[in-house]
C-alpha cells in the first residue's frame, strides 16, 4: 500500500520565496510558529487518495492518461498570498480564498473536480476520511470548500501579526505546467514525498 496524493509543485524561484518566508518567521524567534517544512516537500494538494493498493494505482494512472488525452487537463492560475493557520492539524500555510464556487477560479476548479472524480471511479471502497496532512481535504460534491495552499510550518500555534506585505514579501502566483502524482513516503529524514506520475497541464 502507499500513501498517495494528486497535486502541483512551484518553481524553483517560488521554492525560494516560501523559504525565505520560512526564514522571517524564524527570524521573528517564536516557537509558536512551528516547525519548518523541508522545501523539498512545497507543494500545492489538489486532492488526496490515501492508502492505495498496486491494483488502484494502476487504474488510477490508466484513467487519467486516458483523460489527458482528451486535453481535460486545464492550466490554471493561483495566487497565494495570506496567512492561514489550521489550529487542528497545527499547520501554518500561504493560501488563497477557499474555492467556494466555480465562478472564482473555473480552470482550478475543473482540475479539483476532475481529479476527485476519478478518484471515485478507481476507489472500490469507501472513501478515506477528511485528511489534512498532505494538503487539501478531500471534496464533498459539489467541491466546495477547497482551500488553495502551500504548507509553511507544522506544529503552527500562532498566526503571525504580519501579512506578506508588511514582511517586504510579494504574493505567489502558481501557474503549473505538470500536475503529480505523489508518494508520501516516512524515513528516518521524516516525511518525504516523491513524484511517482507527472501529466501535462495544457
Amino acid at each position: 500500500m502507499q500513501r498517495l496524493f494528486l497535486g502541483v509543485s512551484p518553481t524553483k524561484q517560488q521554492i525560494n520565496q516560501l523559504s525565505d518566508i520560512q526564514s522571517l518567521l524564524g527570524k521573528a524567534g517564536h516557537k509558536g510558529y512551528g516547525r519548518p517544512v523541508n522545501r523539498y516537500n512545497f507543494h500545492m494538494t489538489l486532492a488526496f487518495l490515501g492508502q492505495t493498493d498496486d491494483a488502484s494505482l494502476a487504474q488510477l494512472i490508466n484513467a487519467i492518461d486516458a483523460m489527458a488525452c482528451t486535453d481535460s487537463w486545464t492550466k490554471f492560475s493561483i495566487t497565494l498570498d495570506k496567512f492561514t493557520l489550521w489550529r487542528k492539524p497545527q499547520v501554518l500555510c500561504l493560501s488563497a480564498p477557499s474555492l467556494t464556487q466555480v465562478s472564482l477560479n473555473p480552470e482550478l476548479y475543473s482540475a479539483v473536480e476532475h481529479c476527485q472524480q476519478i478518484i471515485d471511479s478507481t476507489q472500490s471502497k469507501s472513501p478515506p476520511p477528511p485528511s489534512t496532512e498532505n494538503g487539501a481535504e478531500p471534496l464533498i460534491k459539489p467541491h466546495l470548500h477547497f482551500t488553495p495552499h502551500i504548507t509553511l510550518l507544522r506544529k503552527a500555534k500562532l498566526l503571525p501579526k504580519q501579512t506578506l506585505m508588511q514582511m517586504g514579501l510579494a504574493s505567489i502566483t502558481l501557474t503549473p505546467n505538470q500536475m503529480h502524482l505523489y508518494q508520501s513516503v516516512s524515513g528516518e529524514r521524516g516525511v518525504e514525498y516523491h513524484i511517482l506520475h507527472s501529466w501535462p497541464l495544457v
